[in-house]
């Protein structure tokens, strides 16, 4: 499990790692994991990664494991005034808010869509295709050729949809595995992934 972020400006290795992070208890941890590339900060008891680019400069943070390093971010944040962004925020991602990231991804999932569908009816005709054997796009594709082989109908262009959602049915039905939890597993599932700086304070 891990965590990549971003920062909001640019900042160099010569900078972070030259000692402006110390009087916030941070410094450096080397290993040998460690090399020009890639470099370790911590608060003595949790890490955070630190991925620089050919010219120096930092690409990119990452939080691996059950780590919990917000007083590390917080301490960048402040000593280089940089707003710092986690992967599950749309500025990480290059957006202003979340509605231009929900409306890209909507985007993106409807080029999948269309990319799929054109596979899809590859495979049904014979044809040559990127449908890989033994992925559920394949175990899909052959649903949607069985249900073509019953109604040729389904092929038809002005059908796209109503193939595409009755072979989604149909695997959905009978090839996806739903996992119900209770009410206690969701709540040890949330505490076991809750870090330690999450935690209500007294």
């Amino acid at each position: 499990m891990s965590t990549d972020f971003s920062l909001s400006k640019k900042i160099s290795a010569c900078d972070l790692f030259g000692g402006r992070l110390q009087k916030f208890g941070i410094q450096e941890h080397v290993s040998s994991e460690t090399d020009e590339a890639r470099r370790c900060l911590t608060d003595g008891r949790n890490y955070l990664w630190v991925y620089l680019t050919e010219d120096g400069q930092v690409g990119g943070l990452s939080r691996y494991g059950a780590n919990a390093p917000s007083k590390i971010l917080n301490a960048i944040a402040e000593a280089f005034d940089t707003e710092i962004f986690s992967e599950h925020e749309p500025q990480f991602w290059g957006f202003d808010t979340q509605a231009e990231w929900d409306a890209a991804m909507e985007s993106w999932d409807d080029e999948c869509r269309q990319t799929f569908y054109a596979e899809l009816c590859a495979y049904i005709r014979g044809e040559p295709n990127d449908i890989r054997p033994g992925t559920v796009g394949e175990i899909q594709a052959k649903i949607a050729k069985t249900l073509v082989e019953k109604d040729a109908a389904f092929l038809q262009p002005e059908n796209k949809n109503k193939l595409m959602a009755e072979m989604e049915a149909t695997y959905k039905r009978d090839h996806a595995v739903v996992v119900a939890l209770s009410p206690k597993d969701i709540e040890m599932a949330k505490m076991q992934v809750t870090h330690e700086d999450d935690l209500p304070r007294a």
